[in-house]
């Protein structure tokens, strides 16, 4: 559907379907709860999510009450006793794997649903399918951005020689490892993979394996200034490489600047804002826990007013969104923010669609 025409129709929607005036035949105020970290290395996320949820929670009549879950398995616990107290409709929100874990058996047991917008471990929906813990993921999925870069090498380099270049961290480790089990299911196989060590101001060992190997075109996953360095350097010897990676790329920028032309495959909603620019309505984390809360906000007065539960409407009915439609799947899953290619032009990363 053309962006103008989904605009206009879920304008229409919007229209028909007054929230806060549903809400208002039930009688009670609707509190929805905001599960973040609100202090600690992790608080402006929290802050992110929280200032969305609660947009969304004015916007509609509704009230919300916050809850720290210091990113901790005890933070996580204790946000769910201040949620069942305070009698919250659904919980939005979570960042960290451990608190969500955590907070689910006591707010499953509250009948209260959790609607997650940054944990994308697996095993939160293992939790799901094993435990019937009530979890709705609006998080991208666990092993998406593999399967992104694999998707992206498969469209645009599967005619060529590739290769997949890591800085040897675990994190980086496993991502290599998902994308060339993607790629090698079909058929295809990096012609050069290599590692290096990260935080280095000069990368020449690894740019000249790079152009021995005569590969030109690169997935990196590491570090946004680790990629830089190694570009640069390879640039010095005289190899002009096409690089891509993931969202580590969206990092913020060292003291070597990143190239022109560096895809990165990423997630998100405001991938494209420089921060030295006036800050996006819904920064970060802040829209998609706007999305979040504004289910749950419709989820609770509708199951007041038609006389069913919210987890059944979460779990067979669409929503109306300031993101367009979203309905989750039957593994409670719903993808509002995919992975879209972003390509550096030498200022900001801008959706290839628009260049």
């Amino acid at each position: 559907m053309p962006h103008a025409v989904r605009a206009l129709t879920l304008a229409a929607l919007l229209a028909t379907v007054p929230i806060a005036s549903v809400r208002a035949q039930s009688g009670d105020t609707l509190v929805i709860g905001i599960a973040a970290p609100l202090s600690g290395p992790s608080e402006i996320l929290g802050r992110q999510i929280e200032a969305g949820a609660k947009r969304a929670a004015e916007e509609n009549g509704a009230t919300t009450v916050s809850v720290d879950t210091f990113c901790s398995a005890d933070g996580g616990r204790e946000a769910a006793d201040a949620l069942i107290a305070a009698r919250a409709a659904a919980a939005v929100g979570f960042l960290c794997t451990v608190a969500l874990e955590a907070a689910l058996p006591k707010l499953t047991a509250a009948a209260i649903p959790a609607l997650d917008v940054g944990v994308r471990a697996a095993r939160i929906q293992r939790q799901r399918q094993q435990d019937g813990a009530l979890v709705w993921r609006l998080a991208p999925a666990a092993g998406a951005e593999a399967r992104a870069l694999a998707g992206f090498v498969r469209e645009r380099w599967s005619d060529t020689a590739f290769g997949i270049v890591e800085d040897g961290s675990p994190q980086s480790r496993d991502l290599a490892d998902k994308v060339r089990q993607a790629l090698e299911a079909d058929g295809l196989r990096a012609a050069v993979t290599e590692s290096y060590r990260p935080a280095e101001e000069k990368q020449f060992p690894v740019a000249r394996r790079l152009q021995q190997s005569g590969v030109t075109r690169v997935l990196f996953l590491g570090a946004r200034s680790d990629t830089a360095v190694i570009l640069r350097d390879s640039a010095e010897i005289g190899s002009t490489l096409e690089a891509a990676g993931g969202e580590s790329l969206i990092d913020a920028e060292g003291a070597v600047a990143l190239p022109a032309g560096v895809v990165a495959l990423a997630s998100g909603f405001d991938v494209d804002w420089v921060p030295s620019e006036t800050p996006p309505e819904d920064e970060g984390y802040a829209r998609i826990a706007r999305i979040g809360a504004e289910i749950a906000i419709q989820a609770a007065t509708r199951a007041r007013a038609e006389s069913r539960s919210v987890v059944d409407l979460l779990s067979y009915e669409t929503f109306i969104t300031t993101a367009g439609l979203v309905r989750f799947d039957g593994e409670g899953a719903a993808d509002v923010a995919p992975f879209r290619a972003y390509r550096w032009d030498g200022q900001r990363f801008v959706p290839e669609a628009e260049g």
